[in-house]
């Protein structure tokens, strides 16, 4: 049994490809928990049109950035063991809870699984970066955290199912503080500190659709100046002997802190001071220091 959680903010027109996906998935034992966060757009009446014995529906009266609040909820209300996750814009193959409910049934000790997915409507980037990594593997097999910061398309919210108790125990979604975004890869990390056994799965199962409205990685709405996982990966960092996963971190942190004040009027000179800096990754802060106030001076 799958307790399957979709949280809904202002996601009207795409309510019916996602909640149907769900409905229509060829594996019935699950139920389809619809948490709405407060919309304004009529999303939160829509909800109430979809007649399945499976569904339950919840409301929050103040919505909660990047949906974590919501998730939350979600969580706290699920019946079952496992828990899969679907973002109220994307979608499921009919296939998905059948695939995963075997990979369960074969690898009784998982608790994480991860399938494939792909991009719509939009940059097919990370659809080719999953393509190249999984060309020469096989269908189903496990990995480290310093795997996930090597690709992090390795782990994708609407495409992932996880033991609520591993979600639980690692502390669910931020919902306490200032993000913006980036919640869920603070999440992802925190749940494969602790998990035992993770599989992937190479077939695409799920699909991400960039033309979506009100999408939480829409940067150019949701602009922030903080780096969520930030604390936890230097956390680890401090704990491991692990010379692979410190490598990974360093990796990781820089090329996330870099990403946030590339997208930055003008760069905040704290953030950069929480990247590991060398010489590669300090002339490319140089770079994008240099050209955004040429910029600015241009607009003066």
């Amino acid at each position: 049994m799958f307790s399957v959680i979709i949280p809904v903010y202002n996601k009207l027109p795409h309510l019916d490809r996602s909640v149907q996906s769900v409905l229509n998935q060829t594996y019935s034992n699950f139920e389809l928990i619809l948490v709405d966060d407060a919309s304004t757009d009529g999303s939160r009446e829509k909800l109430r049109t979809f007649s399945d014995e499976r569904i339950k529906v919840y409301y929050r009266d103040h919505p909660g950035a990047g949906g974590y609040a919501a998730r939350n909820l979600g969580i706290e209300k699920a019946t079952y063991d496992w828990i899969s996750f679907l973002d109220a814009d994307d979608e499921w193959t009919p296939d998905y809870l059948l695939t995963v409910s075997e990979i369960i049934k074969e690898q009784k000790d998982a608790e994480l699984i991860s399938v494939g997915w792909e991009v719509k409507g939009g940059d097919m980037a990370i659809t080719s970066t999953l393509s190249r990594l999984f060309d020469n593997k096989p269908g189903v097999f496990d990995f480290l955290l310093s795997d996930y910061l090597t690709c992090p398309a390795l782990v994708w919210t609407s495409a992932v199912s996880i033991k609520k108790a591993l979600l639980q125990n690692a502390g669910n979604f931020p919902a306490n503080g200032p993000w913006k975004n980036g919640g869920d890869v603070d999440t992802w990390i925190r749940c494969l500190e602790q998990s035992k056994k993770n599989i992937r799965a190479k077939k695409i199962l799920a699909f991400y659709y960039r033309d979506a409205v009100n999408r939480v990685t829409d940067y150019t709405k949701n602009k922030t100046d903080l780096f969520c996982a930030y604390d936890n990966l230097i956390r680890i960092y401090t704990a491991t002997k692990n010379s692979k996963l410190k490598k990974a971190i360093k990796t990781f942190t820089n090329k996330n802190i870099y990403n946030i004040i590339s997208r930055q009027k003008t760069v905040n000179l704290k953030l950069v001071s929480k990247m590991f800096l060398n010489g590669y990754s300090l002339s490319r802060v140089i770079k994008i220091i240099l050209k955004k106030k040429r910029i600015n001076a241009r607009h003066l």
